[in-house]
């Protein structure tokens, strides 16, 4: 089984097939194969599976602009045409698999929640770097260096419209604002009321 599946993912496997419930998604052949279902023994072969379920992942959240994904909920898991699914255990090998490469944060963890439960990720088809890039150039080009913002109004306020972050889950603002203020370019802060602020410097 390893085998074929090791042979399946050397030749890349990069005829398209069309799911009928990825509305228009294109998944690669390889989501085609019950041994893609099933988390490979073979260290070799597992490095390459979990490499183009990463690709995939990316690939599918960027399509659909979809930013969390649950892991006991998310139908990408689920090949009803097979039928197969990826085990739990398998998806938090991914999930950690993704995570150490930087495809991907506990989402959890980004709000600061006490004793976060591993069960949602933030998927990075765009950096955190390249996120707060983003909203650094925004704040540049409106003139917004040195003055202060709340966080919710960068997630659906008025001036962020248009945006490619508009309407992004806070857990991803959060991540990239705690990356801009890594580089001594914001500040974040909590006020009296309670309300999320940003100072961009």
């Amino acid at each position: 089984l390893a085998q074929d599946f090791g042979s399946a993912v050397l030749s890349r496997a990069m005829t398209a097939v069309v799911m009928a419930d990825g509305k228009d998604f294109q998944f690669p052949a390889f989501y085609q194969l019950p041994p893609f279902f099933t988390l490979q023994p073979h260290a070799g072969v597992r490095a390459k599976q979990l490499e183009l379920w990463k690709q995939l992942i990316s690939e599918y959240c960027s399509f659909h602009r979809l930013f969390i994904i649950n892991l006991t909920e998310e139908p990408l898991f689920r090949n009803a045409s097979l039928p197969r699914q990826l085990p739990f255990e398998a998806r938090l090998a991914l999930a950690e698999h993704l995570v150490t490469h930087s495809a991907a944060l506990w989402a959890d963890e980004v709000e600061a929640k006490e004793a976060p439960k591993k069960e949602r990720l933030l998927v990075l088809w765009r950096s955190v770097s390249a996120w707060a890039d983003l909203i650094l150039q925004w704040a540049t080009e409106n003139a917004l260096i040195g003055s202060v913002e709340t966080v919710q109004g960068l997630i659906d306020g008025e001036a962020a419209q248009g945006q490619e972050f508009y309407g992004a889950p806070r857990a991803l603002i959060m991540a990239a604002l705690q990356e801009l203020q890594r580089r001594n370019r914001a500040t974040i802060f909590r006020s009296s009321t309670g309300a999320e602020g940003v100072k961009f410097l």
